[in-house]
């Protein structure tokens, strides 16, 4: 079985090139042969095609190591021509996974043609949702806090009744704080919502920058804790956003075409249903599985 779907692989290789190279531009001039296998050829035409039907980031990569390449597809075709040697696509098996195969691969390709490739985004429908969705484009509020920890409800509250004696947050936080924080004065840094626990964040959203507040306890312990900035939600430009916009707008216009396709299919084609033999066999499968 592992060794069919091996040749079914190679086979769709092969098939996948010939499909997608469709329509493409045949060379006029000279073909000049970059290998011989067994008397097939690999042509330096069929070659470029193949590394540019590849994915952008892999183009790159085979570009600087096209010998490696030629390689993999002088042993794709070796393993081709055994295959065929020994008959093996004469295989029951095998012809029917090549055949399930290649109706997915049609498919792909009759949506390609007929939806992605007519898809055309607009720079004005880019703009036009960008402005319409704008509060999907916003930076997420972040705050700015330090603060000194405890592990005793009494340290604490000595702790905050120097600050209200005008001690300074930041070398108190060095000198008290059993938190690793404490060589920053306490500083953690800028952080969104539901990135820290929730009684240490509500107690952050009660303050004004500058602000002090009382003693709060987590499971952590005893904080005091400083409010030093506060970001409100702005925002983001389109150029940091546009091209996310693009490709919703592309699945959007690609799912109605879609549907599109699906319903004119459904209206134009025959389509009968035997109801009571789908109803049997749902039957059947619901009492094999109370006996099991």
């Amino acid at each position: 079985m592992k060794e069919n779907r091996i040749i079914v692989c190679t086979y769709l290789f092969v098939f996948l090139l010939v499909l997608y190279g469709c329509g493409k531009n045949p060379n006029t001039g000279k073909e000049v042969i970059l290998a011989l296998i067994g008397g097939a050829k690999i042509t330096m035409l069929d070659f470029n095609e193949r590394i540019s039907n590849l994915p952008k980031q892999y183009r790159a990569v085979i570009k600087n190591r096209k010998r490696d390449y030629l390689e993999e597809l002088i042993k794709d075709k070796l393993l081709y021509q055994e295959a065929l040697r020994k008959n093996v696509h004469k295989n029951s098996e095998v012809k029917q996974l090549i055949e399930e195969a290649q109706k997915k691969i049609m498919v792909a390709r009759l949506l390609k043609d007929e939806i992605d490739d007519v898809i055309d985004i607009k720079e004005e429908e880019i703009v036009n949702f960008y402005y319409a969705n704008q509060s999907g484009y916003m930076t997420p509020e972040v705050m700015r806090a330090s603060h000194i920890l405890m592990t005793s409800r009494q340290d604490a509250d000595d702790v905050r009744e120097q600050l209200s004696a005008g001690a300074d947050f930041e070398q108190l936080a060095k000198a008290k704080s059993v938190d690793p924080t404490a060589r920053n004065g306490g500083d953690i840094g800028y952080f969104a919502k539901g990135q820290l626990m929730p009684k240490f964040e509500n107690a952050c959203n009660e303050l004004e920058v500058g602000e002090i507040s009382d003693v709060v306890r987590t499971k952590l312990g005893y904080h005091i804790i400083k409010l030093t900035g506060r970001n409100k939600p702005e925002l983001k430009p389109i150029e940091e956003v546009s091209e996310n916009i693009r490709a919703k707008l592309h699945n959007i216009k690609r799912e109605k075409l879609f549907n599109d396709m699906m319903e004119k299919l459904k209206a134009d084609t025959v389509i009968e249903i035997n109801e009571k033999a789908l109803t049997e066999d749902e039957g059947n499968n619901e009492e094999k599985k109370d006996n099991s």
